[in-house]
Formats: C-alpha cells, structure tokens, sequence
C-alpha cells in the first residue's frame, strides 16, 4: 500500500509543480492514436480504463478544466486493435460554467510489420463533433466540444524501448461557435522511450505539433455577414514534453496517469485547447 500511495503522489504533484507552464498533448486528437500497439507492452485482448484529468488555461483565460475520460481498446486481430475514447468536461471561469459529453475519437490500430527488436504501426482515426460546442454562447475556451468532425493519421516506428512517429489531424472545417472558428490541420511529430522498474512503467515522450495554417473567425467589425479574418500567431508551434506513468498492481490491474510541461508555448488560445498544465490519474483493466 505503501508504494501505491507513493505512486499516487508522483502522479499529482509532479503535475500541479508546473503551474505557471503552458502544455497540452495535442490540438485535438492525434496523439491519441496508436497507444496500444506500442513494442515491447503485453497485447491484451481487450482493457478498459477511466481517468480523471485537471486542466488550467492560465491566467489570461483563467478557465479550470475537469475532464472523466474513458477509453477503451479491443484487439480484433492478432496485429489490429480498435480503440475508443469519450471524455465528460466541465469548464469554469470568470464568464461561466459549462459541463457536458466531449468529442469522441475513434481508431483504428494496425502492427504492420514486427520483428524480435522493432516494430512498424499504423493508425486511422477521426474525432467525432459528440461535444456541444456553442452551449450559452460562451467563447470556445468553455465548450466541450470543438464542433468539427476531423480525421486522423498516425505512423510510428519502434526499436527496443525507443518510439519515433509522426501524425496528421485534418480539420473538419468551421464550427457553430459564436466566433465561427477554423482551425488549421496539425502536424505531430513524436519521440519516446520507455523506462521499467518492476511493476513501474515511465515513458518520457517529447511531442512537436505545428498548426499548418491561421485559424480564421467572424469578423465582428464587418457589415458583411459571411466574413471572416485570420488570426495572428494562431499557427504557432508547440514543443511540449509529456510522461506517462503505468504501475502495475498484478496481471489485470494498473494505476496510469501522465502529466506535461512546454519547452515551446503557444499564446493564441482560440480553440481553448491551451493549458497552463495538465496532469491525471487513472485506473485501467486488462483481460486475455
């Protein structure tokens, strides 16, 4: 009990200890492609986890994000998997409070060549509008949702304990927000190594995302009624550094949780993706 405790602690403080940092896995998906095909893991048949995740936009924004996320993962094939995650968000801050179900990502998992030392995977997902994404006509900093349905890539590469890939969200056009937003297609590029220490998994990963064009908005200053502006600065880069954590109480049971800092921020926060830190904690189910 005493080490689960310790487990615990690692998980929640070391997250809240970057307060003041601006990080987040990815604009809207991507990065969840992919995380249970990962060389050198046990391929369950199916596990199923839920985890609670606290986020804070900083203090521009100054919005408190509560998100109980699900996630689940079933291997149809020896080497494909498909995978499902749905989150609940509650978001508070000076203008109000909105709560409700989230955008959906669904994925599809394929090993596509493995060996005794490396292995090559492929992912195929989109993220569902599920989320409301205009409730009480509140900036997108407070919606659940980001109201577009996008695709998702993701290709990674593995040797040993080391994971390269890279990732491609393609963004389902402009939402029903009040402002109208656009946002751009991301590019991830990712790197990782995985750390065990008997029961206690570490997997360090560093994640590139570059926005590949403006976001545009209604421009309120216009008489025209359909006409938009871009953004400055709403396709900057992030260089963020994100670890997650898996202790293994036995064959069937794992506390999981990660956390994040930035190495490079991003300022404009339009989609209300931005976070001056993020940090969970979880449990998760595994059956052969």
């Amino acid at each position: 009990m005493k080490n689960l405790f310790v487990v615990f602690v690692v998980l929640i403080s070391t997250g809240f200890y970057v307060f003041e940092n601006y990080a987040q896995c990815s604009d809207a998906g991507v990065c969840q492609l992919g995380g249970h095909l990962a060389k050198g893991e046990e391929k369950e048949l199916f596990n199923i986890s839920a985890a609670y995740k606290y986020g804070y936009s900083g203090k521009d924004d100054d919005v408190q994000y509560n998100s109980f996320v699900l996630d689940g993962s079933y291997n149809l094939l020896e080497n494909s998997s498909v995978q499902v995650l749905i989150p609940y968000n509650i978001q508070s801050g000076p203008e109000g409070s909105v709560s409700g179900v989230g955008d959906l990502i669904l994925s599809w998992n394929q090993q596509l060549y493995s060996n005794e030392n490396s292995s090559f995977n492929a992912s195929l997902g989109a993220k569902l509008a599920t989320g409301d994404d205009n409730k009480d006509s509140l900036p997108q900093v407070y919606q659940s949702g980001l109201g577009t349905n996008d695709i998702l890539f993701g290709l990674s590469y593995t040797y040993s304990k080391i994971t390269v890939g890279a990732g491609y969200q393609l963004a389902g056009g402009r939402n029903d927000n009040i402002l109208r937003l656009e946002r751009g297609d991301d590019l991830l590029l990712r790197a990782s190594y995985q750390f065990a220490f008997n029961q206690l998994s570490i997997v360090p990963q560093l994640l590139f995302i570059q926005r590949l064009a403006k976001s545009s908005i209604l421009d309120t200053t216009s008489t025209d009624e359909e006409s938009f502006v871009e953004v400055e600065g709403s396709d900057q880069a992030q260089l963020n550094f994100l670890a997650k954590l898996e202790y293994r109480i036995d064959e069937n049971i794992s506390l999981v949780g990660d956390f994040a800092i930035p190495f490079i921020k991003r300022e404009v926060n339009l989609d209300g993706l931005t976070r001056a830190f993020s940090a969970s904690a979880g449990i998760r189910f595994s059956f052969n």
